[in-house]
């Protein structure tokens, strides 16, 4: 490792103790990360000078020199946020670094049908929009897609969006944009949400439904991607009704077709009611249950945590799904596994890519500002 990479390093250690903590001293900061106090004190000092830090002096009652506090300035930095939704719409939004929301509208892209009018629609609107916020330095902008991004060749497969489909997106839109660009599918990005709102913990795992349905792992603190980008799509395993014939891969028993959104929906059918629903009910949250517990045993997380449009009616197969993973993950439950059901997986989305964005921002490199 080059002493570049050794002093990045270190500047992250530093803004993440000051990311968690809203602000603190040099030799708090010092104690913390184990970082020597003149290391601490010249990063600081460099981060100061690239308006990545504001200093603030506390009273105190002692005497001698004035001590001061680190303050990452996150309000005077933000991300992009693109996310395709499988229904047509492309939300976008804006960020800043401390994961507060500035800026929220939608699009309908149902119509458009070819990737150059999409590509040269994002990029009007993502210049007109940021003109209203001159003021932030732009680091970075970050993509969701409803499917898999190849690792290997960057392109995107599998996506509920066919016009995507065997694109270099994440190509296109940063020569489009003149910003980096960094893409994730749903579930991923749900995960690094749940990661920065707990950030003592190590192991996670998000199943997330929608018009798909599928899974973000974070094992010891980095995310779980598999050799090609792969990793944890749980959509195909046949956990679902036998007979059931999947519409995306023709074979039958996929779970999607049971636990994604067209799946879960039918509960809140006017048409279904009495023992029919209940039975349904009963079959859901088995399957449910099943799926959670064998993701328990199979990665051990910290959190367990379910979340999207489909799992909105995930209240009334709790019960069930809770005895099953207490009868099939026994040991995980005793030992304090915690299940979480995220009813704000939009927000998830564009919480993850801020993360995202800033796990790969360099702040003493030149900051992107339109």
């Amino acid at each position: 490792m080059d002493v570049t990479d050794i002093k990045s390093q270190n500047i992250k250690r530093i803004l993440n103790v000051l990311r968690t903590s809203g602000g603190t001293t040099k030799n708090e900061i010092s104690a913390i990360t184990g970082l020597s106090f003149s290391t601490v004190s010249n990063l600081c000092n460099e981060l100061k000078y690239n308006n990545v830090l504001v200093e603030e002096k506390i009273s105190s009652s002692t005497v001698g020199r004035t001590p001061c506090i680190q303050i990452f300035n996150c309000a005077g930095f933000a991300s992009v946020c693109i996310d395709f939704q499988e229904e047509g719409i492309l939300n976008y939004s804006i960020s800043n670094l401390a994961g507060e929301s500035l800026y929220r509208t939608y699009f309908d892209i149902s119509k458009i049908q070819d990737i150059s009018t999409l590509i040269k629609m994002i990029d009007t609107t993502c210049n007109n929009i940021l003109q209203q916020f001159s003021d932030i330095q732009i680091v970075g902008v970050g993509i969701s897609v409803p499917g898999i991004y190849d690792e290997v060749t960057r392109l995107v497969i599998n996506s509920a969006i066919p016009i995507l489909n065997n694109v270099s997106l994440k190509e296109l839109l940063t020569r489009a944009l003149r910003l980096p660009c960094y893409i994730e599918n749903e579930s991923n990005l749900c995960a690094l949400s749940i990661q920065k709102e707990y950030p003592e913990v190590n192991n996670i795992v998000y199943l997330h439904s929608s018009t798909g349905l599928g899974v973000g792992i974070i094992c010891e603190g980095v995310l779980l991607r598999g050799k090609n980008g792969y990793a944890a799509e749980v959509a195909h395993i046949p956990l679902g009704t036998p007979d059931a014939v999947c519409s995306y891969c023709g074979n039958k028993g996929c779970i999607e077709n049971d636990l994604a959104q067209r799946g879960m929906e039918i509960l809140r059918s006017s048409d279904l009611s009495g023992p029919d629903r209940i039975s349904l009910i009963r079959d859901r949250a088995e399957k449910l249950g099943i799926l959670l517990s064998l993701l328990t045993n199979l990665f051990d997380p910290d959190i367990l945590c379910i979340g999207g449009i489909g799992f909105d009616s995930y209240p009334e197969l709790e019960p069930i799904v809770l005895h099953i993973l207490e009868q099939r993950s026994t040991l995980n439950i005793k030992k304090g596994l915690k299940l979480i059901h995220d009813t704000d997986s939009l927000q998830a989305i564009e919480q993850g890519i801020t993360q995202v964005i800033y796990n790969n921002w360099d702040p003493l490199k030149n900051a992107f500002q339109l």
